[in-house]
């Protein structure tokens, strides 16, 4: 899930979409709840990660803030993925 793409759906979609990726077998993974969206994830026919993701009404990262936390999650994931190597 390194490289993937991700989409911005409204709830209503995200939640038709994971039901018809299942109704036609195709491998979908969710709903994940990550607190300020929802996220489905499945992979498009070259292999690739696709992800839908919805807004929940949970308060949105907002400015400078949610750009160091998001910066900081990807530092420590990428030094477990080192570790992990």
């Amino acid at each position: 899930f390194d490289l993937h793409i991700a989409l911005e759906v409204d709830m209503e979609t995200l939640h038709g979409m994971f039901a018809r990726g299942r109704a036609m077998g195709v491998e979908t993974r969710g709903i994940a709840d990550h607190g300020f969206i929802h996220s489905i994830y499945f992979r498009d026919p070259n292999g690739y990660v696709v992800e839908l993701t919805a807004k929940t009404d949970a308060a949105q990262p907002e400015g400078d803030d949610a750009a160091a936390k998001a910066h900081a999650a990807l530092d420590t994931w990428q030094e477990k993925k080192r570790e992990a190597a």
